[in-house]
């Protein structure tokens, strides 16, 4: 095997690996937990650069049948462009766990409308579309099974609250109300979220369990 060959080779074994991984992590976090962040996001950021470099070192080899030269230049400009790119496929990502989650959680949240205005003590978290969505969904903040959950209720209208993961200690939370009919997320830490949130519980009674 001459030069050429071997390091063509080199380079198709390792861009197997970083694609295998990049795949991977990115298929597994568009299925978990909504969250903001998770030490998995780290994965994307760590192998999207060096799976452009030798995508594209392998393109350049096969279409001249030369080494590529440029090697240091061609690692700097992959390095801005595979974090562009994962970033771009972290937003995608949280995006497509909190549709997965929206249509899973979307019979309990009509289930609790059928239950106002005392929607307390509920089997909701039995329902066969969550339980499939909590079985299968990775990293899910949960105890005894089951997500930990708040909820919030006056005659007309109740709010629902659930914790998620983040990167760091501060963790996020979901929360569903019944009046704007949509889900947010929203990390702990971003102070005007949070009190957007809490002045929708003024009035509200909180249930002793979810």
């Amino acid at each position: 095997m001459d030069e050429y060959q071997k390091s063509l080779l080199l380079n198709w074994v390792l861009l197997l690996i970083y694609s295998g991984i990049t795949i991977y992590s990115i298929y597994s976090l568009s299925h978990s937990w909504p969250n903001k962040g998770s030490l998995s996001w780290f994965f994307p950021i760590f192998f999207c650069p060096p799976f452009l470099y030798h995508f594209i070192t392998i393109s350049y080899t096969l279409a001249t049948k030369k080494s590529f030269y440029w090697k240091k230049w061609l690692r700097l400009i992959t390095i801005f462009i595979g974090i562009l790119l994962a970033g771009i496929l972290l937003q995608y990502t949280q995006n497509s766990s909190l549709r997965k989650f929206n249509r899973a959680y979307f019979p309990m949240t009509q289930e609790l409308k059928e239950n106002m205005p005392m929607p307390c003590h509920g089997d909701y978290f039995q329902i066969p579309q969550v339980v499939i969505y909590n079985g299968s969904s990775h990293r899910m903040v949960t105890y005894e099974g089951k997500p930990i959950g708040e909820l919030w209720y006056n005659q007309k209208r109740f709010v629902i609250l659930f914790l998620a993961g983040s990167v760091d200690v501060d963790g996020s939370s979901l929360f569903y109300d019944s009046e704007a009919q949509k889900w947010q997320l929203f990390h702990n830490d971003n102070i005007k979220i949070l009190d957007i949130f809490k002045r929708k519980l003024v009035n509200l009674t909180k249930c002793d369990a979810l």
